[in-house]
């Protein structure tokens, strides 16, 4: 607790100066004397997204004006206005879901694979991403799923259906491979097949937890 020398009187919280005299301080500050509650939290949340939802249309108008002024559109500008709506969505996601963990590093790594398409495909496509980077994202998401679920201590009901939709997303990378743009397709490759097996695996042993999550996750 604070303590004002001048006024002999204690205070609670953390204070920068006595609220009487306007002194200086000793002792080490406390909590408030009011809780925070959840409606000053979200408050303080709704108020930080108007700043960045601000500060992202000035960012975006900024490089439109670049390239106006420029007359022509500049590869670097072009993808900065592409991403920057994408790194809005991750903060918005990453703060909604935060109290759910599974949930909101599973959003972010979708986000972190759209990102990294986006620039690949703004820098002429070299295949980077759909050779490497996503193939490597789904396997460290499922890994990652299953050990959070097993520190956290969560029933397998609570995230296999995020699993499952690992599995079922994995399989989008067969486009690439039918288009003939993965340059280097056996990361895909090994990524779909370990996957299948591994959500093949979920259905046949633990069809009961799949089907009860499934019912909670579309409210049937």
């Amino acid at each position: 607790m604070q303590y004002c020398p001048k006024c002999r009187i204690s205070i609670r919280g953390n204070k920068a100066c006595c609220p009487l005299c306007q002194g200086p301080l000793t002792g080490e500050p406390g909590q408030g004397a009011f809780p925070v509650t959840q409606q000053n939290i979200e408050s303080k949340l709704s108020l930080f997204f108007k700043i960045i939802t601000f500060l992202l249309i000035l960012i975006e108008i900024s490089l439109a004006a670049v390239n106006y002024l420029t007359g022509r559109s500049l590869p670097g500008v072009s993808l900065a206005m592409l991403i920057a709506p994408v790194v809005w969505a991750d903060l918005r996601v990453a703060t909604y879901f935060r109290n759910n963990v599974i949930k909101m590093l599973t959003m972010e790594f979708y986000i972190v694979m759209l990102i990294c398409l986006i620039a690949d495909l703004r820098t002429g496509f070299h295949g980077w991403s759909v050779a490497w980077v996503i193939p490597s994202v789904f396997v460290f998401m499922a890994i990652l799923t299953v050990t959070l679920g097993m520190i956290v201590k969560l029933t397998l009901e609570t995230y296999i259906i995020y699993l499952f939709f690992i599995v079922l997303l994995s399989l989008f990378q067969m486009i690439p491979l039918a288009l003939g743009v993965n340059p280097f397709p056996i990361p895909a490759v090994l990524c779909m097949a370990a996957l299948v097996v591994f959500g093949s695996g979920g259905v046949i042993f633990r069809s009961r937890e799949l089907l009860s999550a499934s019912r909670k996750w579309f409210s049937l």
